[in-house]
């Protein structure tokens, strides 16, 4: 079983340092993303530097890379409850994301790769911590703070309604753990901007 789990944590590593972002940014405009902006590969800073629509496509290519790898292991090799595989799949490729090998080991901020991996693995939390987005987005117009808050809340879901979380469950619950607190250090500048009220709100060009 070791040797499974080295190969599909390293697979899945790699699967998640594809930069979607960038890809887009490089070959359908034509610019480096992490030279635009803030300099971040993720959607948002997509959206605001070169259109919605390739925001859009980033994210949903973005989930994708976290629910596929995730998604595969688990109904070949997942047990109850989800197995140690899917767990290191998607610390792979959360990983990958955030820290890229082809990108210098700079990547983005695991928000949309971590929805995607939380989609298959704790859906109803995931569905509950879109909602959290969704409303603290609508609300205060900070992208940043809707992340933060539905990433916290998809740990206290895991926590909270899974069976048996800290038992048969314990992988997702630590993996909901190793996630919400890797999110909340990738938006350490943002918190900072927040705090001072300078960060840009949804819609605003600026800083990402």
């Amino acid at each position: 079983m070791i040797i499974p789990c080295i190969i599909s944590l390293i697979c899945s590593y790699f699967i998640g340092s594809i930069s979607f972002g960038f890809l887009i940014a490089k070959y359908v405009k034509g610019v480096d993303i992490r030279k635009i902006g803030s300099g971040n590969p993720g959607a948002t800073n997509v959206s605001r530097a070169i259109g919605k629509s390739y925001g859009i496509a980033v994210y949903v290519l973005d989930m994708l890379k976290g629910f596929l790898p995730v998604f595969a292991a688990d109904r070949l090799f997942g047990g109850p409850d989800h197995g140690l595989l899917p767990i290191l799949c998607a610390v792979g490729v959360i990983c990958g994301h955030t820290f890229p090998i082809f990108l210098g080991f700079k990547g983005g901020k695991a928000a949309a790769t971590g929805s995607g991996v939380f989609l298959w693995l704790a859906t109803i939390p995931m569905l509950i911590a879109l909602a959290v987005w969704l409303i603290t987005v609508a609300i205060t117009r900070y992208v940043s703070l809707g992340s933060i808050l539905s990433a916290v809340s998809v740990v206290v879901c895991v926590i909270v309604l899974r069976k048996d979380p800290f038992g048969q469950g314990l992988y997702l619950t630590l993996f909901s753990l190793f996630i919400t607190i890797l999110l909340i250090i990738r938006h350490k500048s943002n918190i900072k901007r927040l705090l001072n009220g300078t960060e840009s709100k949804i819609g605003a060009s600026k800083r990402g």
